[in-house]
């Protein structure tokens, strides 16, 4: 019956004495061995896992018990090495390390090789045989690549399946470890950084040739500036008021980049108890270190970062100093720090020097143009009418970028609950409507 042991609690078998089930599925089960700290593992006779394990193993690595009936194969093994389903890998074991992914890796070619009908995503991993035991066919056609998301990053998020967002969810792995474990799944390649004639930034037309000309084009073809001995950014700033773009302007990179990127949020990072903020600071930089080349995103710098006056304390200056110290060093480690602030008049002088930050960006509230621009970037994907935006972008022109996402998604909403496939004029004035309302009258029409 499923839920319960096929033997009884208690029971003495070859492999050991019959505890409480620990998992189980089509043909298998791991039990708890009540004698030691120790578990089961139970193949039915007859069933595919049972097969594969005797083809590949060899009867003499396990005990042929019958019992009501019915034969198995059981075998003793250490809790440590505990044979789970592939996707359960990250939750038992952790994200995998280099020497995991080589050995899952292999065992998954193995058996597709064996079994070229068995389902991957409920395979069974066997550690002491470094094996995938087949338990049933597939269906149809599989997600590998949310097999392999899942694997090696824990989420099943296929959009996150290239070499800076797996490093970055797991910087344990090396682009190379990855490329294997994908191909041994048939994934094809994970994404290439974006080229930066493709690079685009809607509505931000100086910010997007920056960020293409100091970071973008370098990336794109290292060794050139390598041999010319480029010096590149340590950091870059981006500062402005509130819900200017700043986080976006970030989030755009980092996409276009595919590096491994580690964030801190030192709004919230900022300890009272001494020194524990620079501690945070040196594992994150550590992190970046051992994934490079990578980003390190930092919001509200000036949290950490503020003018020093005469009142200061002796253990913020140090603080500051060491900060200091490790955004020097970042470029020569292959680290890119970005920073976001809304108050750059509020950091300390030395942060912005040259060799540090060494480049300060003002990201303002968009103008007309720039309004009009990052709209049509947010109706590129949507169906729609050909629509006039000049009097839509006139009125958003001074406000945070922020407004104008809200606008273009309110838009398509409207549309989507008209029972209509494309956005029309009318909807975005509708929208705008809302937008400037104030709070209680943008419920009543809702």
């Amino acid at each position: 019956m499923s839920g319960f042991p096929w033997f009884p609690i208690g029971h003495a078998i070859a492999s050991g004495t019959v505890g409480r089930l620990r998992g189980e599925g089509p043909g298998y089960q791991v039990l708890q061995d009540q004698a030691g700290d120790a578990v089961i593992l139970v193949l039915a006779a007859g069933e595919r896992a049972a097969e594969d394990a005797a083809r590949i193993a060899g009867a003499s690595r396990f005990a042929e018990v019958e019992f009501s009936g019915r034969s198995f194969l059981t075998m003793p093994v250490a809790k440590s090495s505990e044979p789970v389903p592939l996707l359960q890998w990250p939750k038992r074991f952790g994200l995998p390390t280099t020497s995991d992914v080589r050995t899952l890796g292999k065992a998954i070619s193995d058996m597709r090789r064996r079994a070229q009908r068995a389902e991957v995503a409920s395979a069974l991993f066997v550690p002491p045989l470094e094996a995938c035991l087949p338990v049933r066919d597939a269906d149809g056609p599989e997600d590998m690549r949310q097999v392999a998301a899942q694997i090696l990053t824990a989420s099943a998020q296929t959009s996150s399946l290239d070499v800076g967002s797996v490093r970055g969810a797991n910087p344990w792995l090396s682009p190379d470890d990855i490329s294997y474990f994908l191909k041994a799944l048939g994934v094809s390649e994970f994404a290439e950084p974006v080229a930066p004639e493709a690079f685009a930034l809607p509505g931000r037309p100086a910010l997007e040739s920056f960020f293409r000309e100091y970071v973008i084009e370098p990336s794109a073809d290292p060794d050139r500036y390598q041999a010319l001995r480029v010096q590149l950014p340590n950091g870059i700033l981006l500062y402005g008021p509130p819900g200017s773009g700043k986080t976006h302007a970030v989030d755009t990179l980092v996409a276009a980049l595919r590096r491994p990127t580690f964030r801190l949020d030192l709004g919230e990072v900022g300890s009272p108890f001494i020194h524990q903020t620079a501690v945070a600071m040196r594992q994150a930089f550590e992190q970046a270190k051992r994934s490079a080349p990578s980003l390190l995103v930092l919001e509200e710098i000036d949290a950490v970062a503020p003018a020093r006056g005469p009142m200061s304390q002796d253990h913020k200056v140090e603080e500051l100093t060491e900060i200091l110290r490790m955004i020097e060093s970042a470029a020569k480690n292959g680290v890119l720090v970005l920073a976001t602030t809304n108050r750059k008049e509020a950091l300390d002088p030395a942060v912005l020097r040259k060799g540090r930050f060494d480049h300060s960006v003002l990201v303002d509230y968009p103008t007309k143009e720039e309004v009009e621009l990052a709209l049509q970037g947010m109706l590129k994907d949507r169906p729609h009418h050909p629509l006039d935006l000049s009097e839509t972008s006139r009125s958003l022109a001074g406000r945070p970028m922020s407004d104008a996402a809200w606008v273009i998604n309110e838009a398509a909403r409207l549309t989507a609950r008209s029972k209509r496939d494309t956005i029309e004029e009318r909807d975005l004035d509708e929208a705008l409507s809302r937008l400037q309302a104030p709070a209680a009258g943008s419920l009543a029409g809702t």
